[in-house]
């Protein structure tokens, strides 16, 4: 996963989609989220922070993958990467809950375990 699919995880489970609450939430530009949105912009380590603990994940995971994302030097990008997928591999799987009529976040090429409930 990128840093904007955890971006729009957050957005979906704590802003119900609207950039300025999670902008709010997270004490940063409303602009920021949507350059992190676009991929302009990779998240700094305490944006990264913030988003994880909006998501309740280890924070490691979220800061190495934007580290990687940023790092040009491939050894260096695959450091990073292996520590965000440690992290990755040792929490549960994120649960959003979806509103009852079936309709679902956007998941850009991953599945998220989702609950009518």
């Amino acid at each position: 996963m990128k840093t904007s699919e955890y971006l729009e995880l957050a957005l979906t489970k704590r802003a119900h989609g609207i950039n300025a609450e999670l902008a709010r939430m997270l004490g940063i530009a409303r602009s920021a989220i949507t350059h992190y949105q676009t991929g302009h912009r990779i998240m700094d380590d305490y944006t990264a922070s913030k988003i994880a603990e909006v998501l309740g994940i280890d924070e490691m995971e979220l800061i190495a993958l934007a580290n990687a994302e940023r790092e040009k030097d491939p050894a260096k990008r695959a450091y990073w990467e292996a520590r965000a997928k440690t992290a990755r591999e040792n929490r549960e799987p994120l649960e959003v809950m979806v509103p009852r009529g079936g309709i679902e976040p956007p998941t850009r090429g991953f599945s998220i375990r989702c609950s009518t409930n």
